[in-house]
């Protein structure tokens, strides 16, 4: 009875993917199992190709990412199928950045299923083996040695509107970073220019006290002045009627309070003549410009992120108080079709954020750290969302806080949090169910309507009652 109740739980010691794997093993001569490896490359991929107890039928080879190479491979695999008879066939490609998804993709087109190996170990695979070099071969064997251990990770690639919200969600990523950067860099160039125009000191109190020119470092006013008149002396020639002149024929909403302390300022500060700076005033004028470029890019690109968005289940994610559109497209397409998946369990463990389990000795075991063997770009997003939600979701925060109190680093505890969103995230997905909030004054149509930017709620209502 007891090992009845063990195994309606528990059919593998893998799980279901061991289950699955196991199945189709099971009752078939392992000699006649095909194993091809595929190390993927830029431009020059190999692959091995050797039975289930690693006896290699085809020695280690190149092939190219074209038909013919393809061709080739394809042949390769049917010869050494037909050589021993094979019965099963396992192909495994290492996730090597984006290379390896076209081999997966026209294998795919050839009737062959793939499973993906994380890096992490194929790497692992090969510290086993207490073998600290690393070669095109080595890394095969170590494929293949994954492989035969059903170490792989999945078997699909994302398509259709997962395809495209993930390439848009990770394109605007970089796009904000560089545009970080690029404000880092002309934060520096107006110390050189002009130092006091982020901010100057008075005291008040006897004490220094910090004050602003301009509310907003990054409004329009501010950057106009900064890539038109950005050296004091410019200001100085202007004068009051002069800069109100400017900034009403370039509708500038500036107060008058504001014209008189860029004036102010500008007298009183020390600086150097626009002769000496005159390299770092053309770098700064073409770093504003840059900075335009790329803030109409995040734009364009979250903008055609919000209607795709709203086109897919991922929509039910904006009831979430936190949550936005940027936000739960990135976490929705990272997470990919759950239809895929039992429960959530296994998101958390394609995330890597699944904690360690550390146990010897019949002593009590205890969590240690997420084992990070998973989709980074995925387990950014768990911890983002954590974030987010422990800082303006009035449900979750308590959890967040009984972390804290637990002695939880607040970085674990937005890990954590973002795991329990996963499971909630879903449960919705899975029934296509809005969110269910116990504040009194939450609701669904207000919570999505603050946060659509491009989309009128009409609209939306729209594609909503169209779905």
């Amino acid at each position: 009875m007891g090992l009845k109740k063990y195994n309606k739980h528990f059919n593998n010691i893998q799980g279901k993917k061991g289950s699955q794997f196991s199945s189709q093993l099971r009752g078939i001569n392992l000699e006649k199992v095909l194993i091809v490896a595929i190390d993927a490359a830029k431009f020059f991929q190999k692959a091995l190709i050797c039975n289930y107890f690693g006896d290699v039928i085809e020695k280690p080879f190149f092939f190219g990412i074209n038909q013919s190479g393809i061709q080739d491979l394809c042949s390769r695999i049917e010869k050494a199928k037909n050589e021993v008879l094979a019965e099963r066939i396992f192909i495994g490609v290492e996730a090597t950045g984006h290379y390896y998804e076209d081999i997966v993709r026209e294998l795919g087109k050839c009737g062959y299923g793939v499973t993906i190996i994380n890096a992490a170990t194929t790497y692992e695979e090969r510290a086993s083996a207490l073998n600290w070099s690393k070669t095109d071969d080595l890394d095969l064997y170590a494929i293949a040695h994954a492989l035969i251990q059903n170490k792989g990770m999945e078997n699909k690639l994302p398509e259709g509107i997962h395809r495209q919200l993930m390439i848009l969600t990770r394109a605007r990523r970089n796009e904000v970073r560089k545009r970080a950067l690029l404000r880092v860099q002309i934060r520096t160039l107006m110390d050189h220019v002009w130092r006091d125009y982020q901010g100057y000191i008075v005291m008040e109190n006897n004490r220094p006290k910090r004050k602003l020119i301009f509310s907003d470092f990054w409004g329009m006013s501010s950057l106009f002045f900064m890539e038109n008149y950005p050296h004091p002396s410019s200001l100085l020639e202007l004068g009051v009627d002069g800069i109100r002149k400017v900034a009403k024929e370039n509708k500038l909403r500036i107060k008058e309070s504001t014209i008189q302390t860029l004036l102010s300022v500008a007298k009183q500060s020390i600086i150097r003549s626009k002769e000496e700076v005159s390299a770092e005033l053309l770098l700064l004028r073409l770093a504003i410009q840059d900075l335009r470029r790329l803030d109409e890019n995040v734009r364009v690109i979250e903008k055609e992120i919000e209607q795709m968005l709203l086109q897919t289940d991922g929509r039910l994610l904006l009831t979430v108080p936190g949550i936005g559109v940027v936000t739960a497209a990135e976490f929705y397409s990272e997470l990919g079709d759950i239809s895929h998946y039992t429960h959530a369990g296994q998101l958390i463990k394609k995330a890597g954020t699944n904690p360690i389990i550390i146990q010897s000795g019949g002593v009590q075991g205890f969590y240690g750290r997420i084992s990070k063997q998973g989709n980074k770009n995925l387990r950014f997003m768990v911890y983002t969302v954590g974030k987010c939600l422990a800082q303006h979701n009035r449900d979750l925060h308590p959890y967040y806080k009984k972390l804290l109190d637990r002695g939880k680093h607040p970085r674990k505890a937005f890990i954590a949090l973002g795991n329990k969103f996963i499971k909630i995230a879903f449960s919705m997905l899975k029934h296509k169910k809005p969110y269910e909030s116990k504040q009194a004054d939450y609701s669904y149509f207000e919570e999505i309507k603050k946060k659509l930017v491009y989309t009128k709620m009409k609209d939306f209502l729209t594609i909503v009652l169209a779905a």
